[in-house]
């Protein structure tokens, strides 16, 4: 889609919107100014106006969790606004954050197997596009019905029927925002099997693979690397190049590890928030323990130190470590980081990555052991 027409269809979005929501006012004040204060019913209005768009976004949401589970996928993490909700060590976590950029809504489904996994990502992405389409016919009838349902209704149903004509409109079309395609641009590359999709369908394959119980030098090499070019901002690029530097530490090949870091670390530019932390917390640990560059490091744990010491997950505890001890020299710190990230391990639910995680583990054990005095920090 070229950008005049995005343009110009998203402005269509904002005025079709627009319209729908002075349509609902006027509509409701018309048919309640009679029993209700004007100033009440404004409230009313305002307030259910806003509760809609958290539920509209939260029942599109729902659409990819439920369409995602009944295709054999396991829930990973859901953001609605600010709200987050993510499997943390096979629990449930909510968390806040600020509001992205663009995207209200966000959900990660990760895969059970290797299965199928084509026409299992086609129905997880149908999934949002299906809830939305069937609250948008809900709320039209409603409106459609103002004369005879009671004002709660009114303010719990028919005030939602701009938010969702939105959430509808935009996620049908094939947007892109912040490198984030929306769920019309990943049907229309799914179906006419772009290199991007067939990317990203082989991103689940391995994630299926390490749920197996298979570590990232296990998978089959082919999955990696018999794949199209593709542009260097391309998302599905992007995650495959982390793959695949987890592929090649995991099997030992410290230079092309180096090299994919490099890689990654020259494409942040383009990395969405969602996916930022993550990717540049590998970089670090590559910056620590491959390639012993303590400046470089230094300047890249000051910006992901929140994040680093405020997630405590299996991967930020182990890069934590990884920094106490090649940057820091401190042995104590280092090993208390360490049983933090073998205590997250014990409760990991994916295997592979178990299996990857405990192999790192065990090696920055072996060069606590083996290189470093405890009394290196005090001297």
């Amino acid at each position: 889609m070229n950008r005049l027409m995005e343009k110009t269809i998203r402005i269509v979005d904002i005025v079709v919107t627009f319209v729908l929501a002075a349509t609902v006012v006027v509509i409701g004040y018309n048919r309640f100014w009679q029993s209700y204060d004007a100033v009440l019913l404004a409230v009313f209005l305002i307030l259910g106006g806003a509760l809609s768009l958290l539920v509209c976004t939260a029942f599109h949401e729902l659409g990819h969790v439920f369409f995602g589970l009944c295709a054999g996928f396991r829930f990973n993490s859901l953001r609605i606004g600010f709200l987050n909700i993510c499997r943390r060590e096979g629990r449930l976590r909510i968390s806040f954050s600020r509001l992205p950029e663009s995207l209200a809504g966000a959900t990660e489904m990760l895969p059970k197997n290797a299965e199928k996994l084509y026409s299992k990502f086609l129905a997880t992405v149908s999934g949002g596009l299906i809830f939305s389409f069937c609250l948008l016919a809900g709320c039209a009838v409603a409106l459609c019905l103002y004369r005879s349902i009671p004002f709660a209704a009114y303010i719990f149903v028919c005030t939602a029927l701009p938010f969702a004509f939105h959430i509808f409109f935009y996620n049908v079309l094939p947007f892109n925002d912040d490198n984030l395609d929306t769920d019309g641009g990943m049907l229309r590359g799914l179906l006419k099997k772009e290199p991007s999709y067939l990317t990203a369908v082989n991103i689940l394959t391995i994630e299926g693979y390490l749920y197996q119980g298979k570590s990232p030098a296990e998978i089959d090499r082919e999955i990696y690397f018999g794949l199209p070019q593709l542009p260097e901002d391309d998302l599905n690029f992007i995650v495959l190049t982390s793959y695949r530097f987890m592929y090649y530490l995991d099997s030992g090949d410290i230079e092309s590890a180096i090299k994919a870091s490099d890689r990654l670390s020259g494409l942040l530019e383009y990395v969405p928030r969602l996916y930022y932390n993550d990717i540049s917390a590998d970089i670090l640990f590559c910056e620590c323990c491959l390639k012993n560059d303590t400046d470089a490091a230094r300047i890249r744990y000051s910006s992901l130190r929140q994040y680093l010491i405020g997630e405590k997950s299996l991967q930020t505890n182990r890069v934590c470590a990884a920094y106490e001890l090649y940057v820091n020299g401190d042995k104590i710190a280092a090993l208390r980081f360490l049983s933090a990230a073998q205590q997250k391990a014990e409760e990991c639910s994916v295997e592979g990555l178990q299996k990857y995680e405990r192999k790192l583990i065990d090696c920055l054990r072996r060069d606590i052991n083996e290189n470093f005095d405890i009394s290196a920090k005090t001297e």
